[in-house]
């Protein structure tokens, strides 16, 4: 009966490893990264970052371009956490609707190369409070 039992369980095992190479995608599958931050001086954000990756975020201001309502921004946001990196993204942020949307790569540290995508809402003007979502998409060879 235990020789039966080993036999079955090997001839089960074996369909899964094929349909699930988990170990051989997963360095390339995104990451999902939700942030809240609030300014801590000028130019300046502080929060956290959760999901795929928890930890501390720091966001700095580099450049602005106000046209009209729309303002051209480029930020370099800072994690450290679980993983630690520094991405360099731009985008705009509409300052009527209070919606930032930007788009850029992992410049330091884990996930080097790597594009990033996020999307933002300010919800609270007197802090200038923003909560939202990234994505990262390692680079692959």
């Amino acid at each position: 009966m235990r020789n039966l039992r080993v036999a079955l369980a090997s001839f089960l095992a074996v369909p899964l490893l094929i349909a699930f190479p988990a170990a051989a995608t997963a360095a390339n599958d995104p990451i999902h990264l939700s942030f809240d931050k609030s300014t801590s001086g000028l130019g300046t954000w502080s929060g956290t970052v959760t999901g795929d990756v928890d930890g501390d975020l720091t966001t700095t201001l580099l450049s602005l371009t106000e046209t009209g309502v729309i303002w051209q921004v480029t930020f370099d946001w800072v994690v450290d956490g679980d993983a630690s990196f520094t991405a360099r993204l731009s985008g705009v942020l509409n300052t009527s609707t209070g919606r930032v949307v930007m788009n850029g790569r992992v410049i330091a540290g884990d996930y080097l190369g790597a594009v990033v995508h996020e999307e933002g809402q300010l919800v609270d003007p007197s802090t200038l409070h923003f909560q939202g979502l990234i994505r990262i998409m390692p680079a692959t060879s």
